[in-house]
């Protein structure tokens, strides 16, 4: 399998791994049907203030217990894992040997759809959590820098894992930015630790 190390010009080496050929074409087209199924919703997030929808489709699924709270306004309640998500879950523990208890779906609609700078360091991730992150559908930009440093680009491909390791969430930033280009739906897994529930 294929991992490429990214590099930026303001540091050495990212801390994250990128496998473009993580799931063959078959077996990412079934598991983007079936992603296309999940219960997903439309949140409304709390902003300088204001609440307002959250610009993407959101859901999630883990242990029973592993409710997830993030930017102090969008609660997110587990649904019980479906046997394709918990067979991912496994697959991706078996390559990085991180554990995760909750996967996170995004899906992003069209180019308008987007999540804007952040680091994913909620408390009930534990301290320095390892992230994994499985793309389907449509390509859209990535983009992750030190939080004083310089944005490093790149596209998520169809069937590809991005594994963000310990620590980065400590010193990096990311998001996956609006475009006026026109997209087809992109489906975004991330697999996240947990340090409550059952």
């Amino acid at each position: 399998m294929q991992q490429l190390t990214l590099f930026s010009e303001s540091t050495p080496v990212l801390p994250v791994s990128y496998y473009p050929d993580f799931l063959t074409q078959e077996l990412a087209n079934e598991l983007y049907q079936h992603c296309l199924k999940l219960e997903w919703q439309q949140n409304q997030i709390r902003i300088a203030g204001k609440t307002m929808p959250v610009p993407r489709l959101e859901c999630i699924y883990g242990d029973a217990g592993c409710d997830y709270l993030y930017s102090n306004s969008v609660f997110l309640k587990p649904l019980t894992w479906t046997e394709p998500l918990s067979n991912l879950r496994d697959r991706i523990t078996a390559l990085t040997s991180y554990k995760f208890r909750i996967v996170i779906g995004n899906q992003y609609r069209t180019g308008m759809d987007s999540i804007g700078w952040h680091a994913d360091n909620e408390q009930s991730m534990g301290i320095n959590p390892a992230i994994a992150s499985v793309s389907l559908g449509s390509c859209r930009k990535f983009q992750i820098k030190p939080r004083n440093g310089k944005a490093t680009d790149f596209w998520l491909e169809h069937g590809s894992l991005l594994v963000m390791h310990p620590g980065c969430q400590s010193t990096h930033l990311h998001q996956v930015p609006k475009t006026n280009k026109v997209v087809s739906t992109r489906i975004n897994l991330t697999f996240r630790p947990h340090i409550g529930g059952r």
